[in-house]
């Protein structure tokens, strides 16, 4: 019987975790992997990490699972843990505007609504910004035969007053940049699907309303919204899922995790090999390798073997992000905070960007007589905020909920986060980016990358990266078995 196949694992975030579980439960492989997963830090998990804060386990990166992308559920149940999924208790969601809080109407992506009746009780615009979104009845159709920024489609379409209120803070919360910087493609797809197939985007929001509507609320196009709760959680954390992670491969005989160990070069040897470089001067044989680390890091680790793959993944840049979890005595709201979260309008020129009410949005952590928040530093001020120290963030914080959720006194806790460049900037053309990266890697069939950086940051599509890399490299190991034993 031949050797076992040998698979190097780089980056132990979600991705490269779940990539591992991927290769050590595979059963179509004519043998099972040996794998490797190296860890450059001393923790695993990435971006999904939970802190006890004041007696609760909370979480400080990721905070939830999208739930229309089923990978992070499916792991979930593979694990076990699918009896502890909570859905959230509301998800309304609320913007400053016109001087004070106003709840945006429902609608798609969040807030942009399916008409200018929704957007007349709201109050968000004023009647001048609804009659400029009205216009998008009369306008031409929008191009889409290139990926164009959000703020291009919203801004045209809709005005400027709309983009700054009801598209831009949401996601310029989510994906730390304004919307005059996001590809449309890659952060709003489904808007993308819209303008395409209808003139008007109002008219397509209309379609889309009364297509789900007619289907029994179960979606039958790519962009219209589920009525089942979009996001699920964990109570005790989502690091619940690296830890549950960490013991089954560690169970696992043909699997090895290797912290504080970073790799550094890639290079070819033979017999259709690979050899990772690492820091400490040791080099790792492997049949195949897959890179779940940062786009800069994939760069440097991929400079000799594909240098304009290289290229590509060293251009994409990288945003920080600053979350602060605040907790207050519940006599501390001085009028009612309704809804799961507040978003601040970037014109607002605050340190608040936005703000998840934790205890209003999940049952967990709703008793107790506190409230919860999870505020996130506007992204023009993430910069400057990451050099302050957590008392004057928390003094400049505190004063903007003052003024925006009327809170009232000194908060119970404050437990600071800061991550430097945590965020891939999904800029205009960056799927067309991506796609240019993946043919430069095709002639390197054991060579996969999953992560952040490329098709979809949230949890669970880093989870669905990890696994088709799994599945490329498997597949490309067995196939190069398969040809040298028809050889011998």
């Amino acid at each position: 019987m031949s050797e076992r196949p040998h698979i190097v694992v780089i980056g132990g975030g979600i991705a490269g975790l779940a990539c591992a579980h991927a290769l050590t439960r595979s059963q179509e492989h004519p043998q099972q992997p040996r794998v490797t997963l190296l860890e450059a830090g001393e923790r695993l998990g990435g971006k999904i990490r939970s802190e006890p804060i004041d007696g609760r386990m909370i979480d400080v990166g990721a905070e939830s699972l999208l739930t229309r992308i089923p990978a992070a559920i499916e792991l979930c149940r593979e694990l076990d843990l699918d009896g502890e999924l909570m859905a959230p208790a509301t998800m309304a969601t609320s913007v400053w505007a016109r001087g004070r809080l106003r709840e945006l109407p429902p609608g798609i992506l969040g807030g942009l609504p399916d008409g200018a009746g929704p957007l007349l009780r709201s109050g968000i615009l004023s009647p001048w910004g609804v009659a400029r979104a009205s216009l998008d009845l009369l306008f031409p159709a929008f191009s889409t035969h290139q990926d164009r920024s959000v703020a291009e489609l919203i801004g045209g379409r809709l005005g400027r007053q709309a983009l700054d209120r009801l598209v831009d803070p949401l996601l310029g919360t989510i994906y730390g940049t304004g919307c005059d910087g996001l590809s449309l493609r890659a952060t709003a797809p489904q808007l993308e699907a819209i303008a395409r197939e209808h003139r008007s985007l109002i008219k397509g929001m209309l379609a889309a309303r009364a297509q789900t509507a007619r289907a029994g609320a179960q979606p039958t196009t790519r962009y219209a919204q589920p009525q089942a709760p979009p996001f699920a959680t964990l109570p005790e954390g989502l690091e619940r899922i690296v830890e549950r992670l960490d013991y089954r491969l560690r169970e696992t005989e043909l699997l090895g995790i290797r912290r504080g160990t970073r790799a550094r070069l890639l290079v070819r040897i033979p017999q259709d090999r690979y050899a990772v470089g690492l820091a400490n001067g040791e080099r790792l044989a492997a049949d195949g390798v897959v890179i779940a680390a940062p786009a800069f890091e994939a760069a440097d680790i991929l400079s000799a073997v594909a240098p304009q793959a290289a290229m590509e993944l060293a251009e994409i840049a990288y945003l920080s992000a600053v979350i602060a979890t605040i907790s207050y005595p519940v006599d501390a709201a001085s009028r009612p905070l309704r809804g799961s979260g507040l978003l601040v309008p970037h014109r607002e020129r605050r340190l608040l960007g936005g703000c998840t009410l934790l205890s209003n949005k999940w049952p967990h952590l709703s008793t107790g007589g506190e409230l919860w928040l999870r505020c996130s530093v506007a992204r023009a001020s993430v910069d400057r905020a990451i050099g302050m120290d957590d008392a004057q963030l928390t003094d400049r914080l505190v004063r903007d909920l003052r003024e925006v959720a009327g809170l009232v006194g000194a908060p119970r806790s404050v437990h600071v986060t800061r991550w430097n460049d945590a965020l891939p900037h999904y800029e205009p053309g960056h799927l067309e980016r991506i796609g240019r990266i993946e043919r430069h890697l095709e002639p390197f069939p054991r060579i996969a990358l999953a992560g952040a950086a490329y098709r979809g940051m949230g949890v669970p599509q880093c989870i669905a990266q990890g696994r088709a890399a799994a599945e490329r490299v498997l597949g490309a190991t067995a196939r190069s078995e398969m040809v040298v034993a028809r050889t011998r």
